[in-house]
């Protein structure tokens, strides 16, 4: 990650990742408890102890998209509803969104727009693993969930230098990423790979963060960057929290990047149509997280 032609001291940069909290161990605690078998009342505990993580559980739990046709009232409820594989997926969300309650007005999102984005892009390559009978489909959707991460250090840099990288990507030609990269000294996907190795994530989460851009490079873990590739390129196409970074103004369905994913060139098209279509069910979730943000529970 060398400097080039920029002022910004990468060791600052990379101390502050340093210093990034953390992630929460209730994930860690409640995958083990689910394994085995441990009642609801066991779990509970443990997810109340963290109030914000448990507020965060409880009402994106009371969403059309998890709750189906169950009432939920109480967080005991949210546990027996959703299910262990749900209930993962959803204290995953809660654990993630600590990360983007922080100021990122250096990439031009809105608060809480990025984690709507992070959340969106994990549904999305979740459902594409299951639809594609993929077997690492918890790997794919925590890559995904968590390919942003390097924005939450980097927003401060971005802001203070972002007139250096737009000069970057209209002089040079250069795409965001990469202007980001030469301005800064490293780019956003870079930054995440850090993080994520330094929260000792296996290595095709580590990949599918550090190369959600390029999942060419990540090598015996490309199927898993590509699915978090598309997921991304689909989101963004949606116009879901992207903000100064969104370049794509279409989805992946002619992109080469998603060739590991195994998708015949006849079908790619009508599969990824069927991902936008999958946005109007993440739309009312994506709703109750805006409205967490703003300190409400969704009715």
């Amino acid at each position: 990650m060398a400097k080039v032609g920029c002022s910004v001291p990468v060791e600052e940069i990379m101390k502050a990742a340093e210093r990034l909290p953390p992630f929460p161990t209730v994930i860690w605690e409640v995958t083990s408890l689910l394994r085995r078998m441990a009642p609801a009342r066991e779990i509970e505990a443990v997810i109340r102890y963290d109030q914000a993580i448990a507020a965060k559980v409880l009402t994106m739990s009371c969403s059309a998209y998890y709750a189906r046709r169950h009432a939920i009232s109480s967080l005991r409820d949210a546990i027996v509803a959703l299910g262990d594989q749900q209930l993962i997926q959803v204290v995953m969300i809660a654990c993630v969104a600590r990360y983007f309650e922080s100021d990122l007005s250096g990439y031009e999102v809105r608060e809480g727009e990025l984690w709507r984005h992070a959340v969106a892009t994990a549904l999305l390559a979740e459902t594409a693993a299951r639809r594609l009978g993929k077997k690492k489909v918890s790997t794919i959707y925590t890559a995904a969930l968590l390919h942003d991460i390097g924005k939450v250090v980097l927003s401060f840099y971005v802001k203070t230098y972002l007139d250096a990288i737009l000069t970057q990507m209209k002089r040079r030609g250069r795409g965001f990423l990469d202007a980001e990269r030469e301005t800064l000294g490293v780019d956003h996907q870079q930054l995440g790979e850090m993080i994520a190795r330094r929260w000792s994530f296996p290595p095709e989460i580590v990949a599918g963060i550090g190369c959600h851009h390029h999942p060419n490079a990540a090598g015996s873990h490309q199927e898993v960057a590509a699915a978090v590739y598309a997921a991304n390129r689909t989101a963004t196409a949606m116009d879901v929290g992207c903000g100064e970074e969104s370049l794509v103004q279409s989805g992946p369905e002619e992109d080469e990047m998603v060739k590991p994913l195994g998708m015949k060139p006849a079908t790619v098209g009508r599969f990824w149509a069927e991902m936008v279509s999958l946005m109007d069910e993440i739309k009312e979730l994506l709703t109750c997280n805006k409205m967490l943000f703003a300190g409400n529970l969704c009715k």
